[in-house]
């Protein structure tokens, strides 16, 4: 599947399935309710699982040889180090989204965005 068409296919999904929680937020900053709290998580988890996609791309594009070579082991190290980062942030959201029992919602969010 092309890059665009990924994108457009988790916009088609936020989208539907998140529209009504930015409606559901308050505005004084403060989370209220526990499906607010949920809400915001299945959020923060969909931003991470996007920005390690993005981060995995550019490796996949430095292993298939399209960066300079100068720059090639500190770019290698550096993608590596943030994929490791979104992973454990991914992990701790997943974590957050199972005590919030939104479990099912957390995997289909990456499922949508990995593709």
């Amino acid at each position: 599947m092309a890059l665009s068409s990924s994108k457009e296919a988790v916009q088609r999904f936020l989208s539907a399935n998140l529209q009504s929680t930015l409606s559901t937020f308050s505005t004084g900053g403060s989370l209220e309710s526990t499906e607010q709290i949920r809400r915001f998580e299945l959020l923060r988890l969909a931003f991470f699982v996007l920005k390690l996609r993005k981060v995995e791309h550019k490796l996949a594009e430095w292993r298939a040889g399209k960066v300079e070579v100068a720059e090639l082991k500190a770019l290698e190290q550096e993608l590596e180090f943030r994929c490791n980062l979104l992973r454990h942030a991914i992990f701790q959201q997943v974590v957050a989204l199972i005590r919030l029992d939104a479990r099912e919602q957390a995997l289909q969010i990456i499922e949508v965005c990995r593709k």
